[in-house]
């Protein structure tokens, strides 16, 4: 039985150790929060901080590999372990895309197609930055933003001054990155994996809107040309190649209507594909997969994670369309179960037979904006699709 390390154990890692489960493997997780999903639902279990070396030392004894749900941990407990364990991704995969700069230096590097952007490090360079790059563009945070966090959109000198105030009061490193803003048509996400043999699959191309900067339903597959589509495939598996990837990589990419004045993208269908960001793990936008295609996201880090051969995940219904929807916390303040531990009240499913599946994290408390589940909705094309998830979490919300 092969034993796997997951470091993380929320959503993402307990469903990943829900399929390494369905292959007969061991799982243990590593988390600094008692109250994880993973650490309170798996047996093997492991709380303590991410920083204590001595902590991982022992959570990885005995492990045949180890994964992270999440690149916003500290690598140098993982960097001590030199070669004694097979961590995937690779310790060169995490740390370039925890770090804004190293991904924006790697995609251009490698000659992939990104928006125009500028590293700044100090007050002084973040001016000089803006008006080289000139307005508007995109502040963002070099580490640790997520979901919206740590990002500013810079309009003009009163925003980057609005900007500039909020970063110093972070009272932390003042390194950000500028991006030109892209005339965005659509955004959409792949997700590349990857073996050790160097085999790799892409799964169907996932369309994504977002609200308040938080992904809020994935559409699949995504309604952009076929020519559009077979760019960002391509595109994606140049990416997971360049950074020699294996386990699975979310490339998610800004789909413009027209050329940005500075960036260096690629036409199609007189469209313009430019890489947003990367993600070294299970991605938010990946949940649908459980339902819409053959094998799961999960399902396929498996089987890299043990070894096992891969397949091209299909879609379960090429003809229909589903709709993956998150669930914030939101959903249960407004349903007045907003104190920790109490459940989200589901009765209203019954009204909805197009939700093939809701997915609770097991999160205990209830936050505005925090992630704490997700529905599907599989319909027969992709109005009815979006339209059906709406009115679902309507209905949740009392609507």
């Amino acid at each position: 039985m092969r034993k796997v390390g997951i470091l993380g154990g929320g959503q993402l890692g307990t469903m990943l150790a829900e399929a390494l489960f369905a292959l007969d493997a061991q799982v243990r997780i590593y988390d600094a929060d008692p109250r994880a999903p993973g650490v309170r639902r798996l047996r093997e279990a492991v709380s303590a901080p991410w920083s204590d070396q001595a902590a991982v030392g022992r959570f990885v004894e005995g492990l045949d590999v180890l994964t992270y749900e999440f690149e916003h941990i500290d690598g140098s407990p993982l960097r001590a372990l030199g070669d004694s364990l097979r961590i995937v991704p690779s310790i060169r995969v995490l740390e370039v895309t925890q770090d804004r700069a190293l991904e924006k230096q790697f995609l251009a590097a490698s000659g992939l197609p990104h928006a125009a952007f500028a590293v700044a490090r100090s007050e002084a360079e973040l001016r000089e930055a803006a008006n080289r790059l000139g307005y508007p563009f995109i502040l963002k945070t070099i580490r640790g933003g997520y979901d919206g966090k740590g990002q500013f959109h810079v309009a003009g000198h009163e925003d980057l001054a609005a900007a500039i105030l909020a970063l110093h009061e972070r009272k932390s490193d003042f390194s950000c990155v500028l991006e030109e803003i892209i005339d965005l048509a659509v955004e959409v996400s792949c997700i590349v994996a990857r073996d050790e043999t160097g085999a790799e699959v892409t799964f169907p191309l996932f369309e994504n809107a977002h609200e308040g900067h938080i992904l809020d339903l994935t559409l699949v597959p995504a309604r952009v040309p076929a020519e559009v589509a077979a760019v960002v495939r391509e595109v994606a598996l140049r990416t997971a190649r360049a950074v020699d990837l294996e386990g699975v990589l979310c490339i998610e990419f800004f789909v413009g209507r027209t050329a940005a004045r500075r960036s260096s993208g690629l036409a199609a269908a007189g469209l313009h594909v430019y890489v947003n960001e990367l993600a070294p793990r299970p991605h938010n936008s990946g949940h649908v997969t459980r339902n819409a295609c053959t094998a799961s996201q999960y399902d396929v880090l498996a089987r890299v994670l043990l070894g096992l051969p891969l397949h091209e995940p299909q879609l379960v219904d090429p003809t229909g369309s589903y709709c993956m929807g998150n669930l914030l916390g939101d959903v249960w303040i407004e349903q007045g179960r907003g104190a920790p531990g109490q459940g989200l009240d589901l009765s209203c499913w019954k009204d909805h037979p197009s939700v093939v599946d809701v997915v609770l994290y097991g999160k205990t408390e209830p936050k505005p904006r925090r992630k704490m589940g997700h529905f599907v909705v599989r319909a027969a094309d992709a109005d009815t699709a979006l339209a059906e998830a709406r009115a679902f979490r309507d209905h949740l919300r009392g609507r």
